[in-house]
């Protein structure tokens, strides 16, 4: 965002994503940032609806270029700005109380752009709204490559809700429904207790490939993960970032809090792997920001935006 951005910001107080243009109707952009407005499938504390305008109000007056993870020794000339050309899709609008209509609408809003060739970044709202994003883009693409950061495995059947689905679903569904190719599929961070190991035995059964904080710190296996990393990248990626994969110290305002989570470094890190993988959707969901450390979860959800985007 540059100064005439701010000043802009300051004057109407409508602040677009890192200063964006801002633009409703669909066009062949490079790229269109699209908040997610809905909390309708959180089980346990909701106000993610609210986290697409938190996230913009984070990004005020935030540069456009991420900051390098050295620099001594490293020219900085070739580095240009994050989402150059791209624009701010606005919120897609999403039904509060209709879970079936809020996927429809976001799959309508991705599809939209998607189909005139622009990648999408979504801006969450709970993380069942992935599904929808999911769906718009497989339609033009066929199965995906997922690159999924998350303290919870998401293939959940939504049963003991009586529901089919919630934001602890949708992993299940995208590979059901053959959006994801499970074999290019992989999930960093995972680390949440579970009331028994059947989404875990779901997925690798699948051919997911799961990761927990230790296994992602343990340097033996770091060939291993850039392998996985790579494999993603094969096929038409999608890259999904739920906040609570960081630990609680660095994001605490989501719906579901897992202590032994990663550090904020640890995930630009894991991030800066995809910097030679074409993603063609992305999305960073379950910021809540009716809940406390609401201003310091913003901001760092903006960083690792800017890490994607760069």
């Amino acid at each position: 965002m540059d100064s005439e951005d701010l000043l802009m910001a300051l004057r109407t107080g409508v602040t677009p994503f890192l200063g964006l243009p801002q633009q409703l109707e669909p066009s062949a952009v490079p790229g269109v940032v699209l908040g997610a407005p809905f909390d309708g499938g959180v089980l346990n504390r909701p106000g993610a609806r609210l986290g697409p305008w938190a996230l913009r109000a984070a990004t005020l007056g935030l540069g456009r270029a991420a900051m390098p993870f050295r620099l001594q020794g490293h020219d900085l000339g070739g580095r240009t700005l994050a989402a150059l050309d791209w624009v701010d899709g606005g919120n897609i609008p999403t039904r509060p109380f209709s879970i079936p209509d809020a996927l429809d609408a976001v799959e309508a809003a991705v599809h939209g752009w998607s189909s005139l060739g622009a990648r999408t970044l979504l801006l969450g709202g709970d993380h069942l709204m992935t599904l929808g994003a999911l769906r718009a883009h497989s339609r033009i693409r066929g199965p995906l490559g997922l690159l999924h950061l998350d303290a919870h495995p998401d293939a959940g059947t939504g049963e003991a809700w009586g529901t089919g689905h919630h934001h602890g679903t949708w992993l299940r569904s995208a590979i059901q429904e053959g959006l994801v190719d499970p074999r290019h599929t992989v999930t960093l961070g995972v680390r949440a207790p579970r009331f028994d190991s059947e989404e875990i035995v779901f997925l690798l059964n699948a051919g997911v490939r799961l990761w927990t904080p230790l296994d992602l710190k343990d340097p033996r296996l770091l060939s291993q993960l850039q392998g996985d990393i790579a494999r993603v990248g094969q096929v038409p990626a999608y890259v999904s970032v739920d906040l609570d994969v960081l630990d609680p110290a660095f994001c605490p305002a989501v719906a579901e809090p897992v202590p032994g989570g990663l550090s904020a470094l640890d995930v630009f890190t894991l991030l800066a792997c995809l910097r030679n993988v074409g993603w063609v959707g992305a999305d960073i969901m379950e910021l809540a920001p009716t809940l406390p450390g609401a201003d310091d979860s913003a901001r760092v959800a903006a960083h690792i935006a800017l890490q994607l985007l760069s």
